[in-house]
């Protein structure tokens, strides 16, 4: 019935429709509650015509259906306003069974037809409030016949005496309206129980349809990223042309996701001098992936096509360019607040000597098992700017042997261990002076050991990059 489940939707609480198992009983409380107030009201005439001497000699037992009928009613129009359905349910009991006591004194006690009430009552509260509820409730109903049986066995009162003054027709009319109240309310929890289980299916299908929807489009969108990273790959140096022009030397790239916000780039200036890169974009996955083409396309201009080659210009030029690229004029109110930390190295291979300079990112040069850490620039590459940006150069002859590594800050500030801490610079340290003069190879699949017990079963924090170079 269309117009029925209406009724009782508009009086469901509206925070209890977020739950399918309060809907539910929500549902099941406000329909009986009607037929309570209808069986009620239908009770009336049955006390004013056919008993009304026993109105006269007990008001209360029509004065309690009267009032319990509007009483019932009046507490559903709270319930759809404030909730608090549990709380309505035991009032809406508590009124009901304060006049239960006297009504089976004055109907024979334990024998009297209006016991049956004490155990459906119970039953309903179990279904429409909650299991403590209903548990209470059947406790005080069997309390109360054990009283009663007692006073039986004690003779306090002539209970088959109260017994001979009823009607025959009470024990119909109260057997009857028990049976049909019976009836009613599991036919509407069958009911309630019915459109549940429909709503689920109808849910459970169309949560099928939209999990299906998601894959297609998740495969769409995780084919896309592996297409953008061949796009990133072919951007990126190709890894056997920098081992053939640095044979002593490894490159450890591992993205957190399939596309990285890390880069390496790489040009050989002539066959004594040659510039790398190591770079950690704002950013990881697609984001940090747009801004290493970017990062990449701009250094290929700047030293290819401009000859730039002083490191220090390399960066202040690769900052402007960023800037203009990417809008990020100071005056404008909406920018992208993007830019990359660089480590950048240029090589002398005739004159042994190299030149180092870095926007916040330090490098690791170890030299007879003796370390020696240069800290570079405190300036990112790219972002707001404030004021003219200066990239400092480290200059400095080297010895056959000497190791250089360039890194990011993915490396180091990794989660795992016992501990779940990050892996720390000082640890990082402590690794490359134990690994420092193995083969370039070894120490690159040393370092991938190391990280990938250290994650262990966690998952990786950002893109990992480090750069090992021997002279």
């Amino acid at each position: 019935m269309i117009w029925w489940n209406s009724i009782i939707n508009k009086f469901i609480y509206h925070k209890d429709k977020l739950d399918p198992e309060t809907s539910l009983k929500a549902s099941f409380f406000i329909g009986s509650s009607f037929v309570f107030f209808l069986l009620c009201l239908l009770s009336i005439p049955y006390f004013l015509i056919l008993i009304p001497e026993e109105v006269e000699k007990n008001p209360e037992m029509f004065y309690a259906n009267f009032f319990g009928a509007f009483f019932t009613l009046a507490l559903l129009f709270v319930y759809r306003r404030f909730g608090g359905r549990i709380i309505i349910v035991n009032l809406i009991t508590l009124f009901g069974y304060g006049g239960n006591p006297g009504t089976y004194q004055l109907n024979g006690g334990i024998y009297s037809p209006d016991c049956i009430w004490g155990i459906i009552i119970s039953a309903w509260v179990f279904l429409v409030a909650n299991r403590l509820s209903g548990f209470i409730w059947m406790g005080i109903s069997m309390a109360t016949l054990v009283f009663f049986y007692y006073a039986e066995l004690n003779g306090y009162r002539d209970f088959f005496g109260d017994l001979a003054h009823l009607k025959s027709d009470y024990f119909f009319y109260n057997y009857f309206l028990a049976g049909i109240f019976l009836l009613i309310i599991i036919s509407l929890y069958e009911s309630s129980k019915r459109k549940f289980v429909t709503d689920l299916k109808i849910s459970k299908s169309e949560i099928e349809t939209q999990k299906k929807e998601l894959e297609a489009q998740r495969e769409d969108i995780i084919s896309s990223i592996n297409y953008a990273q061949k796009i990133q790959y072919a951007v990126l140096p190709n890894e056997d042309s920098i081992y053939r022009a640095i044979p002593l030397s490894f490159i450890l790239y591992k993205p957190r996701d399939i596309v990285s916000g890390d880069f390496f780039w790489f040009h050989e200036i002539d066959r004594d001098n040659y510039i790398i890169v190591c770079a950690d974009c704002t950013g990881h996955g697609v984001p940090g992936a747009f801004m290493t083409v970017i990062g990449s396309n701009l250094l290929t201009q700047i030293v290819k096509e401009n000859k730039i080659t002083k490191p220090s210009e390399i960066l202040a030029e690769l900052d402007l360019k960023i800037t203009e690229t990417l809008k990020q004029e100071k005056t404008r109110t909406a920018y992208v607040q993007d830019g990359m930390d660089m480590s950048l190295l240029k090589v002398n291979k005739a004159d042994c000597e190299f030149v180092y300079t870095s926007a916040k990112r330090p490098a690791i040069f170890i030299r007879d098992a003796e370390i020696r850490e240069f800290k570079g620039s405190k300036l990112s590459v790219g972002g707001m700017r404030s004021g003219e940006k200066k990239f400092e150069e480290i200059k400095m002859n080297y010895k056959e042997d000497d190791i250089i590594y360039l890194f990011t800050d993915g490396y180091i500030d990794q989660f795992g261990g016992s501990d779940n801490k990050k892996f720390m610079i000082k640890r990082f340290r402590e690794l490359l002076l134990k690994i420092w003069n193995l083969p370039m190879a070894e120490q690159k699949q040393n370092l991938e050991n190391t990280i990938s017990k250290w994650i262990g079963k966690n998952e990786q924090t950002d893109d990992i990059q480090v750069i090992g170079i021997r002279f």
